[in-house]
């Protein structure tokens, strides 16, 4: 709905100054939540003395994001940010404020009800940027949704987690009790530091060089390749720490579950890419419209990206399982140094496909040096039963997913251009190919887990 009320360059606008938000979101959170779920006893008085120190952050980074907009105005130089900072300032204070709440629900494996209050803060922040856009408040309704949904977040985390073991938090002066997690949140946020800047210097390059059209359709097609990712790795990933951290002393067992889950990661991440590659003119037409026809090249190549980017998303949390906070910032310091030099070959060529190839090249190696240096230096053990794990999921999706493109490729060159009509038929054909391998693939998969 949004990618039809606003335009290509209003997004651009969002997502030029949306990757500079992340940064100051990132320092606010400083790696806190994942040092809390960490340890094992966690006193009330240091709840309320960190969340007393989150508060002092979002002041802190708020006002400061306010004074870092003037500097926007003459990086980018087509825009004044003055017009949107305090909107985002405040929003930025929000989302300091939600860091504790949300970790206490994450803390006790509540997903169900964190997707719940997720899914409720959504649709009322959606009902004031609507409103705000019927108004014609233009780009001011577009950039209100980041300050509804972090004040509904905040609010609606902070009611739910009196119900947690960590309790609702509440100010305390007591803020030196940051300190028992220094530790390991530093390392966690360099990581973050490190992968923020690794996975968003290509907004800030693309919005400088390239212009704001050109930077809302790139956000807007890594935003869709996303959407895959955000129903399945996206979506475990938070439960990964809080769940195995209990067994972090039975290694085996740990290697056991990563195997397991990162093979049927790949093996329904490959059925995904193959779908939106082959259709991805209809799938960008149908959830974005036609002003936004640029982002289909785009896609067909994020869409091999997408197998990769399902599994290595995993990693970091069973990094975090392992209590291996540095392992984790020196293979995130080595996915940085790859992925900047991809994204500006890629920027230099001034071709929004080259930048996204570029990308692509760039997350495989990063795969690779990520997996040798878990199972190396983290797990102590072979990565043989990994690969052959991923091997097989490869060779098990392959089938329904080369049968599916043969058949459509066949079939429905000649069909009408009715969007909805190609999808529903190529989502029918999708299915029927699943389920003419669903037996053999089963009975592969109770063999080899």
């Amino acid at each position: 709905i949004y990618a039809r009320i606003f335009t290509p360059e209003e997004f651009g606008i969002l997502a030029s100054v949306q990757v500079f938000v992340l940064f100051f979101q990132m320092i606010a959170e400083i790696g806190i939540g994942p040092a809390i779920i960490n340890e094992d006893r966690f006193t009330n008085k240091q709840r309320d003395g960190i969340f007393t120190v989150t508060l002092i952050l979002g002041v802190v980074l708020g006002s400061g994001f306010y004074f870092f907009s003037y500097f926007l105005n003459s990086f980018y130089g087509n825009y004044n940010y003055q017009q949107i900072s305090i909107i985002i300032s405040i929003s930025i204070f929000f989302y300091a404020l939600g860091i504790i709440p949300i970790t206490s629900l994450n803390k006790d494996a509540r997903f169900i009800k964190i997707a719940k209050l997720n899914i409720l803060s959504e649709v009322l922040s959606f009902i004031i940027v609507y409103y705000l856009y019927y108004l014609n408040f233009g780009i001011f309704a577009l950039v209100a949704k980041s300050l509804t949904q972090s004040f509904f977040n905040f609010i609606l985390f902070w009611i739910e987690s009196k119900e947690t073991t960590l309790g609702r938090p509440l100010f305390g002066n007591q803020i030196y009790h940051i300190k028992a997690i220094a530790s390991f949140a530093s390392y966690q946020f360099f990581f973050n530091f490190i992968n923020y800047f690794s996975r968003n210097l290509d907004n800030i390059l693309i919005g400088k060089y390239l212009g704001m059209s050109s930077l809302g359709v790139y956000d807007k097609s890594y935003q869709l390749m996303r959407y895959p990712l955000m129903v399945t790795t996206f979506a475990m990933t938070p439960a990964i720490q809080p769940v195995l951290t209990k067994m972090r002393t039975d290694v085996v067992r740990i290697v056991e579950e990563h195997n397991k889950l990162t093979m049927r990661l790949l093996f329904i991440s490959i059925l995904i890419s193959a779908f939106l590659y082959v259709n991805s003119q209809e799938i960008v037409l149908f959830l974005f419209g036609e002003q936004w026809g640029r982002v289909v090249p785009l896609i067909k190549v994020f869409a091999f990206m997408i197998p990769i980017q399902a599994v290595l998303s995993t990693s970091g949390s069973f990094y975090q399982v392992m209590n291996k906070p540095k392992l984790l910032f020196i293979s995130g310091a080595i996915s940085a140094s790859i992925n900047t030099l991809a994204i500006i070959i890629g920027v230099y060529s001034r071709n929004l496909e080259y930048i996204a190839l570029a990308l692509l090249i760039s997350f495989t190696l990063n795969f690779i040096q990520c997996y040798y240096l878990m199972f190396k230096f983290c797990f102590y053990c072979s990565s043989r039963m990994f690969v052959i794990g991923l091997i097989k999921a490869s060779v098990l999706s392959g089938f329904p997913a080369f049968f599916y493109v043969v058949v459509n490729k066949m079939l429905f060159n000649s069909l009408p251009d009715d969007v909805w009509l190609n999808l529903m038929l190529n989502i029918i054909l999708a299915i029927l190919c699943v389920g003419v391998f669903y037996s053999p693939i089963k009975k592969l998969f109770v063999v080899i887990k």
